[in-house]
């Protein structure tokens, strides 16, 4: 009898690749007992986990792995016999990054985009310091830079964002501040910036209106803005003088500062209001301005939008010079009104609006925003002559507290006089 393992012409048996046996000879073990193969499928060779130390279980998989890929191709194989690939890709897909979440945010906002505008460079603000971003003379580069520090804060998942972390935030923002001076000014910036930011996740105005898959908790969840320092207004400047500075030295000379001038300490305008006010919005008659939305410009709220009440000579000085001027703008401006952009504030009147307060400066009004400086002085000046609820109503405000916390300063003294408290022990001594 031959023997079979000597006999050069008995040759091995031929296992088709949908067979287990054709497999079997065809495993390896790597860095575990557990048998892998490889496979060749659509021009690349690729190794598959078989999960099992059995080399007959490990056969029978690796023919099922081989079947799979010839009847539903690689995708359909992939996600079922190696679907932790196809649970990271997936998550890799639906990880939702910043820059995705505020562009989908801004197609939805139906408010201001001016305010969407302030609500995005607050957050954008905040990542960067989440992500410990440094901001160095690059970011300013008109190109490059700034596209590349966009970038770095969009590309950040927004599940990095989280409610702790923004609150570490909050309190080492403050603490790294220093003197008790700095950090008032700190708490008041971390306050801006929360709250700005967290109105991006307002239910009510975005969230609601959008599809996405947000992560959980959301940033801001059970994150508060923190208790603000005092901020009531302060009056450091005598508006008497410096108005009458302003009727020397601008009306004739150089009378569009003047009017703006007249326009925030006498009528109590915004920047904006005064920017983008026609003379159609007075009545001479009644000896009134109105402040509405027109063709140039809206208004900050809804209670902005009001009549206000002018004195005989500033209605008189208007009335004049309306009759001089050649523009439908009571500010006249070089600068095309239509030059501007629906995602931030643009002035047509921003060369007089510098022009203007650096005079203030000169005349000592020293605060960070002169021009605003001077519709408080108006608030101020209403509510000593008649009152917090007239101030408030003059100022267009929604509500009292807003007045009353930021925009009046008290102009009489309120002082106990103790010499007639001690004048009958005086008398009584004698």
């Amino acid at each position: 009898m031959t023997n079979a393992r000597t006999n050069p012409t008995e040759t091995k048996p031929r296992f088709s690749k949908t067979d287990a046996r054709f497999w079997r000879e065809r495993l390896f073990t790597r860095t575990t007992d557990e048998f892998q193969v490889q496979i060749g499928f659509a021009g690349k060779q690729e190794r598959w986990p078989l999960h099992t130390a059995n080399r007959d279980e490990a056969a029978a998989k690796a023919r099922d792995i081989y079947k799979s890929l010839m009847a539903a191709g690689y995708d359909a194989t992939r996600d079922k016999f190696k679907p932790w690939i196809a649970d990271a890709e997936q998550n890799k897909e639906t990880k939702l990054t910043v820059g995705e979440f505020i562009n989908a945010a801004k197609a939805v906002f139906a408010g201001k985009q001016t305010t969407f505008t302030t609500y995005e460079r607050k957050f954008r603000f905040l990542v960067a310091q989440l992500i410990g971003m440094k901001a160095d003379k690059h970011r300013f580069d008109p190109v490059e830079g700034y596209k590349a520090h966009r970038a770095k804060i969009d590309g950040t998942p927004l599940e990095d964002i989280t409610p702790d972390k923004v609150q570490r935030w909050r309190v080492a923002y403050v603490q790294a501040a220093g003197s008790p001076i700095a950090q008032q000014h700190a708490r008041v910036t971390v306050a801006s910036v929360i709250a700005n930011s967290k109105a991006l996740f307002s239910h009510k105005k975005i969230l609601k209106h959008l599809s996405l898959k947000l992560p959980q908790p959301l940033p801001f969840d059970g994150v508060e803005r923190g208790k603000l320092p005092r901020a009531r207004y302060q009056s450091k400047v005598n508006a008497a003088a410096i108005a009458r500075d302003a009727y020397a030295e601008l009306k004739d000379a150089q009378p569009e500062l003047f009017k703006i001038f007249l326009l925030a300490l006498g009528a109590g305008l915004r920047r904006g209001e005064i920017d983008s006010l026609t003379w159609k919005q007075f009545n001479f008659r009644n000896g009134t301005l109105t402040v509405e939305a027109n063709e140039y410009g809206g208004t900050k709220t809804d209670s902005s939008a009001e009549s206000i009440d002018l004195s005989a000579d500033v209605v008189a000085y208007f009335q004049s010079q309306m009759k001089k001027s050649k523009s439908d703008f009571v500010v006249a401006s070089a600068v095309d009104p239509e030059a501007h952009s629906a995602h931030w504030n643009h002035y047509r009147s921003n060369g007089h609006f510098k022009a203007l307060i650096k005079w203030l400066r000169g005349k000592g009004v020293k605060d960070r925003t002169p021009l605003h400086t001077l519709r408080k002085e108006f608030g101020s000046i209403i509510n000593q002559k008649f009152g917090i609820f007239a101030a408030s109503s003059a100022l267009r405000h929604s509500n009292i507290t807003i007045t009353r916390d930021h925009y009046v300063d008290r102009k009489e003294r309120i002082a106990l006089d103790m010499g007639e408290l001690l004048q009958p022990a005086k008398e009584a001594a004698q």
